[in-house]
C-alpha cells in the first residue's frame, strides 16, 4: 500500500465508498472543472462520508490561504523578461 492511500485510509476511515476517487477529484471539484455528473458523484459522496468532508474543509481553507497569500502582481519589466526568455526557449527548442 503507498504512502497516499495510507493518508486516505486514515482521513477517511473505512466508510466503504469510494473515498480514492472522490479524494483524487477533490481539486477539479473545487476548481468547477469536473463534468456535472462528476461533480455530483464529488458532492453525493461528500454529503455521505464524513472522512472525506473533513478533508474538503481543509482544501477549502487551504485553497483560501494560497489565493490571499497571491495577489500580488508581477512587475511590467519582471513580466516583459519573462516573456522575452520564454520566447527564446521556444525559438532554440524548434526543430530544424
Amino acid at each position: 500500500m503507498s504512502e497516499k492511500d495510507e493518508s486516505v485510509q486514515q482521513v477517511t476511515g473505512t466508510c466503504g465508498n469510494n473515498c480514492q476517487d472522490a479524494l483524487d477529484r477533490l481539486w477539479e471539484y473545487l476548481d468547477a472543472e469536473l463534468a456535472d455528473i462528476d461533480a455530483q458523484t464529488v458532492r453525493t459522496h461528500l454529503a455521505e462520508c464524513p472522512g472525506c468532508l473533513e478533508e474538503y474543509d481543509v482544501d477549502v481553507v487551504v485553497k483560501h490561504l494560497v489565493r490571499r497569500g497571491c495577489q500580488e502582481v508581477a512587475p511590467d519589466t519582471l513580466r516583459v523578461r519573462i516573456h522575452r526568455q520564454l520566447t527564446v526557449m521556444d525559438v532554440d527548442q524548434t526543430p530544424s
